[in-house]
């Protein structure tokens, strides 16, 4: 499958195990030299836990790296990162994938998330183990609650 992922205004850049390594590690000098896009200064600041689970995974499981973690990156001069996206996973045994995504402060409110999703979706639908899309979203997170029903999602149970 074609890694390659983009929008209109967004390109949805893959992050490397090496990368979000660096990241975890707080090592960010490095981790801003293996890519082509400006990281904003207080990022990785509190996904912490998802670099960790999104790294486990794709030790185990590395062909899964394209679906799991990629930067929100806005085409221009410089290109920066303005969010992240992903799955939480590989397809599960139902061809269900499960949508994450994040949207930096200084960018929302814009359409970004909204144009990666469905980036994301388009994509992911190539692969014909795909057949279902979740997506997981706060009771407080009403911005991304208005994403999802926009797309047609349904609520069909909450948990906590």
């Amino acid at each position: 499958m074609n890694i390659e992922v983009s929008s209109n205004r967004l390109d949805l850049v893959p992050m490397t195990l090496e990368f979000m390594e660096a990241l975890l590690g707080g090592d960010r000098e490095s981790a801003q030299a293996m890519i082509g896009y400006r990281i904003p200064a207080d990022w990785p600041h509190g996904v912490e836990s998802t670099l960790r689970f999104r790294i486990a995974i794709a030790r185990v499981q590395p062909e899964a790296l394209p679906l799991l973690l990629r930067a929100m990156v806005l085409r221009g001069d410089p290109e920066v990162m303005v969010g992240r996206i992903g799955f939480h996973g590989p397809p599960d045994d139902d061809g269900m994938l499960e949508i994450g995504y994040e949207v930096l402060p200084d960018y929302r409110r814009q359409g970004y998330a909204r144009e990666a999703v469905l980036a994301m979706f388009r994509w992911a639908q190539r692969d014909p183990g795909v057949l279902r899309f979740r997506a997981s979203i706060s009771p407080k997170n009403v911005p991304s609650r208005r994403l999802v029903t926009g797309l047609g999602f349904i609520q069909v149970g909450s948990q906590w």
